[in-house]
């Protein structure tokens, strides 16, 4: 019987792996010449299904792996960061990922851009917000302090959707549309320019956040 981490990129899997185990031994215990009857194998299913010994013992060991990994300082929150950059990307961090990424990180310079333009003066006053915000969660979390907390605590999204209605009212005028795409659209120094489909993706997600957070 394997025992599977809880860390790394296919922690997830680990659970799945302990049924396969189990089902990969009880195959090879029932088989004969190499060879598994249909019903044999929907009876072993069966088994699986209720749970064995071994099953239980696998799941309390997994359990007690996962705990210790979920355990350990996540760590990367610090007064280095930018916490009011990263806010304003979370409404469409999503695009980030991927192979290719729909909105490649390069491109995130002109958007930083553009906000730094279109939140002045308020702009420095939410940086302090949500810096004291980091400050207060890391006397509550310590090491163990995500980005996840920073995003869901009230202070952080009252930030996001103040900021987020004023880029909306922006983005809803002639010249702010105009001055989005002209700052969005720039031309970079070691990556292709944003093109109008990549920087639709950002406005939409920019606004269904906005309206979704006015909601609740």
């Amino acid at each position: 019987m394997s025992a599977p981490s809880c860390s790394g990129s296919r922690a997830c899997h680990a659970i799945s792996a302990t049924v396969i185990d189990v089902v990969q031994a009880l195959i090879r215990d029932r088989a004969v010449d190499g060879k598994v009857e249909v019903a044999d194998l929907e009876r072993m299913l069966s088994l699986v299904r209720r749970g064995t010994m071994s099953m239980d013992t696998a799941f309390l060991a997994q359990e007690e792996r996962c705990r210790k990994d979920h355990s350990r300082p996540k760590g990367n929150v610090g007064a280095r960061s930018n916490p009011f950059q990263r806010l304003m990307v979370r409404p469409f961090e999503h695009l980030l990922f991927g192979d290719p990424p729909p909105f490649p990180r390069p491109l995130l310079a002109n958007y930083f851009t553009f906000i730094e333009q279109a939140l002045e003066p308020e702009r420095d006053a939410w940086e302090k917000v949500c810096r004291a915000v980091i400050q207060a969660l890391l006397v509550v979390h310590g090491n163990n302090l995500t980005w996840d907390h920073f995003y869901s605590d009230s202070r952080a999204l009252k930030t996001l959707g103040t900021a987020l209605t004023r880029i909306a009212r922006l983005l809803g005028t002639h010249d702010g549309a105009r001055h989005w795409q002209e700052i969005m659209g720039r031309p970079l120094v070691d990556h292709p320019q944003a093109t109008l489909e990549q920087i639709a993706l950002v406005r939409q997600a920019l606004l269904e956040t906005q309206r979704g957070l006015n909601v609740a």
